[in-house]
């Protein structure tokens, strides 16, 4: 889905959903936004429960989850092309990602592997894909990011969110970390924070 901006080269938010919901689901903070982006969200490749859609697949067992690797990495490599051609279409004057549980998760696949293709990086309640930190490359440590997470969050507990803010922090990059008492979510303090941040990036 396209929030377009009325004006022509503006800066362009992309947001990725998280498991089971669909390109609808973050298209609905957009009004809240800075009225100047252009907003665009995309839709995971696998289909997932009740008509939703997944960036890769989980399974819930007795020992704990899994992922599947393989899936996580081919999304991965394929939003980086979708993300050239977006900036090749709308030639914005700056390009952030963003993204929400599973959608934070590939948001970081994709910094960590191309960030010059990126201005900023918003990860909101996610966690670390381990093979994601595996040869980053080393201009990330010049790419802004905006990690968020919920200390009541039930689906990634908040110690998955200071892992990942963790592993940024070992990989040098400028970092902004929040926690909220809220669950896995997005309340109006977050929201808030990720205005500013946005802000910050664009003005």
């Amino acid at each position: 889905m396209v929030r377009e901006a009325p004006s022509a080269g503006a800066p362009m938010l992309v947001l990725l959903h998280g498991l089971g919901s669909d390109e609808r689901d973050l298209m609905a903070v957009a009004p809240e936004l800075d009225p100047r982006l252009t907003i665009i969200t995309l839709r995971a490749p696998h289909q997932y429960g009740m008509g939703g859609y997944a960036w890769f697949d989980i399974q819930w067992l007795a020992a704990g989850r899994t992922i599947d690797v393989g899936q996580a990495l081919e999304s991965r490599d394929r939003l980086i092309p979708e993300l050239e051609a977006l900036a090749s279409q709308f030639k914005p004057s700056q390009l952030l990602l963003g993204g929400f549980s599973q959608g934070a998760m590939m948001t970081m696949g994709v910094a960590l592997k191309r960030p010059d293709l990126l201005d900023g990086a918003m990860l909101l309640s996610g966690r670390t894909i381990p093979p994601f930190l595996e040869n980053p490359s080393p201009d990330v440590t010049e790419l802004p990011f905006l990690v968020q997470h919920g200390t009541f969050d039930p689906v990634l507990p908040i110690d998955e969110g200071r892992e990942m803010r963790t592993d940024l922090e070992r990989l040098g990059v400028p970092l902004e970390y929040h926690e909220y008492p809220m669950g896995h979510e997005v309340n109006f303090q977050s929201l808030g924070d990720a205005l500013r941040w946005i802000r910050s990036r664009i003005d």
